[in-house]
């Protein structure tokens, strides 16, 4: 009796600590029990407070428990029948205020659509679905369990209707559009596979017309993979190359690997250049590297070392060695297999430059310093001042494990460049060329003016006996060997005194011929000792 009249003195607007409800369903749940079986008059405190209106709930939800609760218990009761048309008669439109909010109750809902699930028929759960689709109460659970419902029952065109009415309310970007539409796609697929080629296509080119960026990766490989299965080779590639232009940033990279992949499937390795050149001028530095890499691999494996070289060259300004090791480890090694000498002392060039180039002219040693004055435990008082070239050279070449000091070693299984490590400056080189040339054109003076008594001019050249024998038509004189040889280059006014060097082993590999005391001689001295021995044989 207690319940009773605190039903009857709780206002629902001063009511704390508690629902209103509760109140009915307890006393409710009390007739209900087995010592009483009063099923009438707990039948009666539904009737009143959810027909009759005896008592006027604040909040829908407090009157949309007390008819779950009628229909609970008459499906205790097992009167199936009554508990339908209770959950059906719930969700009726109403007037009053708080019973007009029960038409969309999604408590009330989700229990008549359950309940026409298990106890309607087929077309009464289509009436319901179709009810809470227009009355927009649906959820995508609804829609999905709407068309698997459906779909078990063999009406496929009706389930596909279904899911075009869920993806028209919850469009793009709800969260819901993205199970709805991968839903929708699949059990197309699963129905029609390839016999529907136009509608397949419609479709997918509708959910990506709209699809965000975020979410558009896993709709394009399903299209992807459609083509692939039962399109053409180039309209599944079209759709990977779309893919890639579309996906955000941060997935670029691995839509690139994807396409590449697929290239090299099916049109070979050598068609993936375009889409390398594509790949690194659309990503960010450091996935750019990366592909560059992979570019360069690529061009190895067909032996086109110098493309490859040329591409990590290109890719070396994206690449901080500071940050992208990996990166310069690969142009190493890369260098080691394929390259000489001068190629990688390019390659060391080439590093120091972007270094210099991602790094700045002036180091601040606070920022330098900041973790060693943490470990010193101190504030260097010149911490403040700007450090000189020279001394940021050496604070970097300590912190790099460098000595800037010590000089380069020669590298082993090379062949040596043109500029050795007496003459690494430029400026050196150029200044020894010019002296050379002075000296030699010295000598050349000197000699012509000899030879012709000094009547002609020094600075005259006179090159009409080389034009006159060249223009004869006779054979050319065989040239001379031996004594003679070197007394005309004497009278000629050939250079002599001039030091020679040995050409270094290395240069002619296993195709030089070793002469007698085990010195290798180069093509030209074999040729005049050919010619030597030839002359003396005529003799």
């Amino acid at each position: 009796m207690a319940l009773v009249e605190a039903s009857q003195k709780v206002h629902a607007r001063r009511a704390i600590n508690g629902m209103p409800s509760t109140l009915f369903i307890t006393l409710s749940s009390i007739y209900e029990d087995d010592k009483l079986q009063q099923l009438n008059q707990a039948r009666q405190v539904f009737a009143d407070v959810c027909h009759e209106g005896s008592y006027h709930f604040k909040e829908v939800d407090d009157l949309a428990q007390c008819h779950a609760a009628w229909v609970e218990l008459e499906l205790r009761q097992e009167n199936w029948d009554e508990a339908l048309s209770i959950a059906r008669q719930s969700v009726v439109p109403s007037t009053t205020k708080v019973s007009k909010g029960l038409s969309k109750s999604l408590r009330l809902w989700n229990l008549l659509l359950d309940l026409e699930e298990s106890l309607g028929t087929v077309q009464t759960a289509r009436d319901a679905y179709d009810r809470s689709l227009d009355l927009k109460v649906a959820t995508p659970t609804h829609v999905l369990n709407f068309a698997t419902f459906l779909t078990d029952r063999k009406y496929f065109e009706e389930s596909f209707k279904a899911y075009e009415r869920g993806v028209d309310l919850f469009a793009f970007p709800h969260d819901g559009a993205i199970v709805i539409w991968k839903t929708y796609l699949q059990a197309f697929l699963d129905r029609y596979q390839g016999t529907q080629m136009p509608r397949t296509r419609e479709l997918f080119d509708r959910c990506l017309e709209t699809c965000p960026a975020e979410s558009a990766s896993e709709f394009f490989i399903l299209y992807g993979a459609f083509e692939e299965q039962y399109g053409l080779t180039k309209r599944a590639l079209g759709v990977y190359e779309r893919m890639c232009t579309t996906v955000p940033s941060d997935e670029k990279y691995t839509a690139y690997q994807l396409y590449i992949a697929k290239t090299v499937h099916y049109l070979g390795v050598t068609a993936t250049r375009v889409i390398y050149e594509r790949a690194i001028s659309a990503l960010e530095d450091v996935a750019a590297a990366q592909m560059c890499c992979a570019f360069s691999q690529m061009e190895t494996s067909l032996q086109e070392i110098d493309r490859a070289r040329t591409v990590l060259t290109y890719g070396a300004q994206m690449a901080d060695p500071r940050r992208s090791p990996e990166y310069w480890k690969e142009w190493h090694e890369f260098e080691v297999a394929h390259g000489n000498e001068e190629t990688f002392r390019e390659m060391l060039r080439v590093k120091r430059g972007i270094q210099a180039a991602f790094s700045t002219v002036n180091y601040n040693a606070a920022e330098m310093g900041a973790g060693t004055d943490s470990a010193t435990g101190g504030t260097n008082g010149a911490a403040d001042d700007t450090l000189t070239n020279e001394e940021a050279l050496n604070m970097i070449a300590n912190r790099e494990g460098v000595n800037v000091h010590e000089p380069q070693p020669r590298i082993g299984g090379f062949v040596q460049g043109k500029r050795t490590a007496e003459m690494a400056d430029l400026g050196e080189v150029e200044r020894r060329a010019a002296r050379l040339r002075q000296a030699t054109a010295d000598r050349l003076t000197t000699a012509t003016a000899a030879g012709n008594g000094g009547e002609n001019d020094q600075d005259e050249i006179d090159i009409d006996e080389e034009e006159d024998e060249t223009d004869d038509d006779g054979p050319p004189p065989a040239p001379p060997t031996g004594e003679d040889a070197a007394e005309r280059r004497d009278d000629a006014g050939g250079v002599r005194d001039v030091s020679t060097k040995a050409i270094p082993a290395a240069v002619f590999g296993g195709l030089a011929q070793a002469t007698g005391d085990g010195a290798k001689v180069g093509a030209l001295e074999r040729l005049r000792a050919a010619a030597r021995e030839n002359s003396k044989a005529q003799q």
